[in-house]
């Protein structure tokens, strides 16, 4: 690692890239770096990216986890029932971040997860009604009828993610889902308390997350090649980025994982709703922007890892937080309710667990205390989870202050 404490988002893609070129290349040429669903047909495909950031940072980002976008242009979109939606006319602004391309459907896909919280909200879960949406969206469609389904970014074998070269299998984002959604593999017997948590978070977290790293990786790998195009080059994949994280709707997305965080552990602005890891995500977001537009491949480098960084915190806050209240519910005597914050816990850490090896945590550790094939508590709690990710903390440059207490 280098000594400044930065983790350079491709590093963990280099493989993949070599042997993925000639598929990258390709699919850069499309509007976001993946194939779409045409209406009708039985699968799709779509794009996401890397980055690195600082745990602060200094401005402020609109919109909060309630799901309503405040800031942007078209207002706030509702999810539909039937999980179908239409790009509104102007989407120029979402959560206080101008887009400079047209990302209108792309910010939309937001709308099938909140579909997909709908039918999870209550028992019993109908998850072949998820699967449905999963599989055949319904939220993000372009003008010419084709989709963007969340499975398909999900089995995509070219995606810059960098995640089948630590995780088995060349589609563990998919694989993870799945397995929830029919109850196989890690989660085979596993109540429907448990599979929702895998379901939920696999999609709006683990998915999300990877789409977004994704778009930030084809956005670099555009800028070096000189493809500053506004429309379609590095900084329309950059918009989709953040079309990924906030969205139409920033409740539905990863952007309301933060925000609820930084409220668990005291690391929120001055409004009290939202992240400083959302605040420095959305400055490192508009930083990059901005780089590329004025056609500075190095400074867009420079905010990816400022935005990969306080991704970081988010989902390392989130690990440490299940495993705490894991190992509480043991020590009541609710087993049950311990499972599934294990659950919650071991889907959240995933998201970001091969950045953190990368960077020197003990992952086996974190694994041990929150992957579900253990017992709850048996490992260790939240202690043991924070010593484990401290190596990874220090050299990314985020230190306890940026992590905070459990309120």
């Amino acid at each position: 690692m280098a000594s400044s404490h930065r983790i350079h988002p491709r590093r963990l893609i280099l493989v993949a890239l070599a042997a993925t070129a000639s598929l990258v290349l390709a699919a850069c040429g499309d509007d976001d770096g993946a194939e779409v669903r045409d209406l009708g047909a039985e699968d799709g495909e779509s794009g996401s990216a890397s980055g690195s950031a600082s745990a602060s940072g200094s401005a402020s980002a609109s919109g909060s986890a309630s799901g309503s976008a405040s800031g942007s242009a078209s207002g706030s979109a509702s999810a539909p029932a039937s999980g179908s939606a239409s790009a509104p006319a102007d989407t120029g602004v979402d959560g206080g971040y101008e887009y400079a391309s047209d990302v209108s459907a792309h910010r939309l896909v937001t709308l099938d997860i909140c579909v997909v919280d709908g039918i999870l909200g209550d028992e019993p879960y109908d998850f072949d009604a998820v699967a449905e949406v999963y599989t055949a969206g319904g939220g993000s469609v372009n003008s010419d009828g084709s989709v963007r389904t969340l499975q398909g970014f999900a089995t995509a074998e070219d995606r810059l993610h960098g995640l089948a070269d630590y995780f088995a299998g060349a589609t563990p984002l998919d694989d993870f889902v799945t397995a929830a959604l029919v109850g196989t593999g890690s989660f085979e017997g596993e109540p429907d308390a448990v599979r929702r948590q895998g379901v939920q978070k696999g999609i709006k977290d683990r998915i999300m997350i990877g789409w977004v790293v994704h778009e930030l990786n084809t956005a670099l790998d555009k800028a070096s090649t000189g493809d500053f195009d506004p429309a379609e080059g590095a900084v329309h994949n950059w918009d989709e980025a953040w079309a990924f994280y906030h969205g139409a709707e920033p409740g539905c997305a990863p952007y309301a994982t933060s925000n609820s965080r930084g409220g668990n552990f005291g690391t929120v602005g001055a409004d009290d709703e939202t992240s400083l890891a959302n605040e420095a995500i959305l400055a490192a977001m508009i930083d990059g922007r901005d780089a590329l537009l004025a056609e500075d491949a190095a400074a867009a480098e420079e905010a990816a890892d400022r935005v990969l960084r306080n991704v970081m915190v988010t989902y390392s806050q989130a690990a440490v937080r299940y495993s705490i209240l894991a190992a509480e519910s043991v020590a009541a005597g609710d087993t049950d309710q311990a499972r599934v914050q294990q659950a919650e816990g071991w889907t959240y850490f995933q998201v970001i667990e091969p950045y953190l090896a990368e960077a020197g945590a003990d992952v086996e550790a974190v694994s041990a205390i929150l992957d579900i094939a253990n017992e709850p508590g048996a490992n260790g709690g939240g202690d043991e989870v924070r010593a484990a990710l401290a190596p990874a903390w220090t050299e990314l440059g985020i230190d306890d202050a940026d992590i905070g207490e459990l309120q």
